[in-house]
């Protein structure tokens, strides 16, 4: 899997909204070197290079049936083409709304992530994915994902029980409303180091993304 690195949401926005020219090294410099901010105390997840030319932006619910069938049918291209060889980042920005276990799910994601396992449990939940609310993703069925993984069961569900996980999916689920404008799922905004940005709404097929991210490059 490629690299991980936690950075702020707030920045990746200024780029979006600022159009500002700036490296995303010397952005993943900044957060590093931040104290005490918001953006600091809300991480989020970038799969891939900190060189990256390209930043893939993905709002979503994990009991979104569009957002399932991109994961499906255009991530796997992108994750070869652009994120294995260094040449885009991707982030996920979690805006639940179709049922309470959307809200659940995105909490188990950040819960995963303190145990170094935020990909891979993002990945399960898709995989995983059945209809809204009916108990695919309830408690006792993310607590069972989590034991699948092999982590710490009693961190994980003490982690569950404590706000910390829902303060920060509720932070991200207000920044994709106000600095990425998404009212959907799931909703692209694909960045470059120029400040370039494109908004994407929908599943749509590799070849969308492929003529977007290269005019980027």
């Amino acid at each position: 899997m490629p690299n991980t690195k936690k950075i702020g949401v707030g920045i990746v926005a200024v780029i979006l909204v600022a159009a500002v020219t700036i490296s995303f090294s010397s952005y993943m410099s900044e957060f590093d070197n931040a104290q005490n901010t918001l953006e600091h105390r809300f991480e989020i997840i970038a799969l891939g290079s900190e060189t990256a030319t390209v930043t893939i932006v993905e709002v979503g619910d994990y009991q979104c049936e569009m957002c399932k069938l991109w994961f499906e049918k255009t991530r796997p291209q992108i994750i070869e083409n652009y994120i294995e060889t260094g040449k885009a980042n991707l982030i996920f920005i979690d805006m639940p709304f179709l049922g309470q276990d959307s809200l659940h799910a995105a909490a188990a994601t950040y819960c995963a992530d303190d145990q170094d396992e935020y990909w891979d449990y993002h990945v399960k939940l898709y995989q995983l994915q059945q209809h809204v609310d009916d108990g695919w993703a309830n408690i006792d069925r993310l607590h069972a994902i989590a034991f699948s993984l092999d982590m710490d069961m009693a961190e994980f569900d003490e982690c569950m029980k404590s706000s910390k996980p829902y303060d920060r999916v509720n932070f991200h689920k207000q920044k994709a409303k106000t600095d990425f404008g998404a009212n959907s799922t799931p909703t692209f905004v694909i960045i470059n180091t120029s400040g370039d940005s494109k908004k994407i709404v929908g599943a749509h097929p590799y070849s969308t993304f492929e003529e977007i991210i290269n005019s980027m490059l």
